[in-house]
């Protein structure tokens, strides 16, 4: 009989499959099993509008039942909070400099160089190649009057 393979999705191992199961993608390794579970409950909370009730639910109880976790958590891994605050030291400084790069995208007044009392069409590039997109985007501006 021959043996039919799989590659787990996780682990990327060929595996030999499971005749019971059909359309298997992670094998038996508990790490696999947990990287399976972690994403039905991913797609899970985002389809089912109890499943995220519940939850929310059951994780305001567990709050209430154990006040104080948190605390004490933080005080007997102190390894945990360092590296914390040196992610946080991170984060920080990635949020400010994109902050100051993007400054100069929300002013109002810019357009007011480009833009005459007829319909144009312009297209839109990225200032710098730092953005997302680099293809320039075409538009068409129609000056609308206040009165």
């Amino acid at each position: 009989m021959e043996q039919i393979t799989f590659r787990c999705a996780c682990c990327q191992r060929m595996r030999r499959r499971n005749p019971r199961v059909k359309t298997q993608r992670y094998c038996g390794d508990k790490r696999c099993q947990q990287a399976r579970k972690s994403k039905w409950q991913r797609e899970r909370q985002q389809a089912d509008q109890d499943y995220r009730t519940n939850k929310k639910e059951s994780q305001r109880v567990w709050k209430q039942n154990n006040p104080g976790y948190w605390k004490q958590y933080r005080r007997r891994h102190p390894e945990y909070c360092k590296r914390n605050r040196q992610m946080q030291r991170i984060r920080d400084r990635t949020r400010q400099k994109n902050a100051s790069y993007n400054n100069h995208l929300v002013k109002m007044d810019v357009l007011s160089l480009f833009l005459n009392d007829t319909t144009e069409s312009y297209f839109i590039c990225p200032a710098e190649s730092g953005l997302v997109k680099s293809d320039a985007l075409a538009v068409k501006i129609i000056p609308i009057s206040a009165g």
